[in-house]
């Protein structure tokens, strides 16, 4: 037994040295550019021959993840544009498309399509709107979005052409 345990010692004080080999600097062009600039978000375009042909009133009635004419609301190409467009923090974006998210079934509002949502166990507190013209028309579209914490009483709106504060929280079903 005690030839065995020797045996198995020197293995491993021959072994050990070697577990370093193969090791080396860093080569200084294998290194991330200090000036690196990550792409902007491109929006999205539909693929050839995939338009939508389902109108965004059909979306009227179902949650937000649910399937209308095999695309869900936020992945339609006009709605996805309008998110981009409308709202620069990314966080935020995924945020409000996010699936652990609370949302209640999509609504008409005036002439546009309203998805609500709002943060698990905070939904009084933290919560937004997507709107969208039923032409899909994403200029006119807007994103509510209401944090209590930092904005109070008040809702950030967001379209394309900017953003202002307005009084109250964002549009509810």
């Amino acid at each position: 037994m005690r030839p065995c345990l020797l045996l198995s010692f020197a293995t491993l004080a021959l072994t050990a040295p070697l577990a370093g080999c193969g090791t080396r600097e860093p080569d200084a062009s294998e290194a991330a550019p200090g000036n690196f600039v990550p792409p902007v978000t491109r929006a999205p375009s539909p693929v050839a021959g995939q338009d939508n042909r389902t109108p965004l009133s059909a979306y009227i009635g179902h949650y937000p993840q649910d399937a209308v004419g095999g695309v869900s609301f936020f992945d339609r190409t006009e709605v996805a544009n309008a998110l981009v467009d409308a709202v620069a923090d990314e966080t935020l974006r995924h945020q409000i498309t996010g699936r652990d998210t609370v949302s209640v079934p999509i609504f008409a509002q005036g002439g546009m399509i309203a998805a609500h949502g709002c943060e698990p166990h905070d939904c009084g507190d933290h919560d937004w709107t997507v709107l969208i013209p039923r032409d899909g028309d994403r200029t006119r579209a807007a994103v509510c979005h209401h944090d209590a914490a930092t904005m109070g009483d008040t809702s950030r709106w967001m379209t394309r052409a900017g953003t202002q504060t307005r009084p109250g929280d964002c549009p509810q079903a």
